[in-house]
């Protein structure tokens, strides 16, 4: 079994890894080894909050995937696309403002993002991109 920590437990993700490489727990009830097959672990870190630290000897058990926010040019070339082809059909001074309401909702976002940064008491201060496609529907 795992070695106890400072608080007198036993890491989760100590027996996780032990499942892993093992592909059993021991019963000490029954003196006995379960064994659990056929398990699939799916796992996501959230890289602002929490543990930072990962047992490397878990870890090695995962494919690791990390998708950073779209930068700014990014965002603004998948918006255009939408946009543009949605005011397609608009008078050319309406086509003209697409870039404009683009810069200023990317714009606006990084400002609330910056300002309303998310601390303990106000957690529920995450912004993604999910927020920005919500503003970009209700102007389609």
């Amino acid at each position: 079994m795992p070695a106890l920590d400072a608080y007198d437990t036993q890491s989760a993700i100590a027996l996780l890894r032990q499942l892993k490489d093992y592909e059993h727990w021991y019963d000490r009830s029954k003196l006995t080894i379960k064994e659990i097959k056929s398990t699939m672990l799916v796992a996501a870190m959230n890289p602002t909050a929490g543990s930072f630290v990962v047992n490397p000897r878990l870890q090695r058990h995962f494919f690791l995937c990390a998708i950073q926010f779209p930068e700014q040019q990014s965002l603004f070339t998948i918006f255009s696309a939408f946009l543009q082809k949605h005011f397609s059909t608009y008078k050319t001074s309406m086509q003209d403002m697409v870039s404009v309401m683009i810069k200023t909702a990317l714009n606006l976002h990084a400002e609330v993002e910056r300002s309303f940064q998310k601390t303990s008491i106000n957690f529920h201060y995450e912004f993604n991109v999910r927020h920005l496609s919500n503003a970009f529907q209700g102007m389609l």
